[in-house]
């Protein structure tokens, strides 16, 4: 085991990107690296190094050597447990995270992206942040590109508002103006804590060099770091203009920019998988991890409740493919076979077409699935990040 303040790249990006922020001062749970589980001597170790965490709940995270990298985050896509409590439930979530570098969704991820996690899974061990809101930041606004720290929070642990199964508060900070989410009797975060977030998000992005996707909680009054990465996407200019679209019939929050042209598919769990088709406009309340294997294969993806820095609008991002979050009646006024275009730097759905409607060839400017579509976020330059490295060895415990 390694404790947490020394890991280093050996240990994946995660772990060694916390570490470097706990050598920079930022408060970060504290916590240890298993970094061989095939190694069954943490087994032995695991009670003591729980004890020396304080009485826990813990949580217990992935830290693959190919994930959180420049072009390749894997949001969402290894096996994270929160709560665990006793030393045998951290010895089960320790050994299923380890393993969840082969699962289904990881494997469509890695095919579509063509980036694996590597051949092993560390993990880390860390006390659980008990958490009065959390959410996420990046210091990019991830659909424009526009250098905005954009803010993300929910009550209690962030672990919804990663997974998109609630729509969050959102906050943005525009150097010093600071755009309050829209419609909210009460809102989870005040105007003191947004910009406290901002400036640890800021301060993150200067000590990589890069824009940062940063997942933080706050308790007692302490920003917590959870995790620090890349932002894998940059946006480009849209120019592109839905031709024939007809009447709109949803509107949500962009999620991921471009547009893309296809049939409505409605998925309303995992019994609804073989009905999708490549091509098709995945539409559903929300998503988990076990629907990458969908996002994969989708022209786009038209979601209930989301937000635009959830798990699954950062892997359509990556994938390139239009995302719209928060459409709150989508499942209800879209029908499957509805020939629709997703605009997902507008954030809305427009009718293109019903069952049995002719519709125009695409042009040559207008790539089939699976080709980015106009508009869609690019992968970021690897050299817009410099990941320092510190020479110091980590220490075993």
């Amino acid at each position: 085991m390694i404790p947490l303040s020394h890991a280093d790249e050996r240990c994946g990006a995660k772990a060694a990107n916390l570490a470097r922020l706990l050598r920079e001062g930022f408060a970060v749970p504290a916590g240890f690296v298993i970094k061989d589980v095939s190694d069954d001597s943490w087994v032995h170790e695991l009670e003591s190094a729980l004890r020396g965490l304080g009485s826990g709940p813990f949580a217990v995270r992935s830290s693959a050597v190919g994930e959180d990298a420049v072009q390749a985050s894997f949001a969402g896509q290894l096996h994270t447990t929160l709560g665990a409590t006793t030393t045998a439930q951290v010895a089960v979530a320790v050994r299923r995270t380890a393993t969840s570098g082969t699962s289904p969704q990881t494997a469509a991820y890695t095919a579509r992206t063509g980036r694996s996690p590597g051949p092993a899974v560390s993990v880390i061990v860390q006390r659980l942040v008990r958490a009065e809101v959390a959410g996420v930041l990046f210091t990019r606004q991830p659909v424009t590109g526009a250098d905005q720290v954009v803010i993300e929070a929910a009550r209690g642990l962030g672990d919804k508002v990663v997974d998109g199964s609630l729509t969050p508060q959102r906050w943005t900070i525009d150097g010093d103006a600071l755009a309050t989410p829209d419609t909210v009797v009460e809102t989870v975060l005040t105007a003191a804590q947004v910009r406290a977030l901002g400036e640890t998000g800021r301060r993150i992005e200067a000590s990589f060099g890069c824009p940062q996707d940063v997942e933080w909680a706050i308790a007692d009054g302490t920003v917590w770091v959870l995790q620090a990465r890349p932002i894998t996407t940059a946006a480009e200019p849209d120019g592109h203009a839905a031709r024939n679209a007809g009447k709109t019939l949803v509107t949500g929050t962009p999620a991921s920019p471009g547009t893309a042209t296809g049939l409505v598919r409605m998925i309303g769990g995992l019994d609804d998988f073989p009905r999708f088709r490549s091509g098709d406009v995945l539409v559903c309340r929300t998503t988990s991890p076990a629907w990458t294997p969908l996002l994969a294969r989708a022209a786009a993806v038209v979601t209930e409740v989301g937000g635009v820095l959830s798990h699954a609008a950062i892997v359509a991002r990556e994938f390139g493919i239009p995302a719209v979050t928060a459409a709150d009646d989508a499942t209800t006024v879209l029908a499957d076979r509805l020939w629709v275009v997703v605009d997902g730097s507008r954030g809305n759905v427009a009718l293109l077409g019903r069952p049995g409607t002719e519709i125009t060839p695409r042009s040559a400017d207008e790539p089939d699935f699976p080709n980015r579509p106009p508009g869609a976020a690019r992968r970021s330059d690897h050299g817009l990040c410099r990941h320092r490295t510190d020479s110091r060895s980590p220490e075993r415990d």
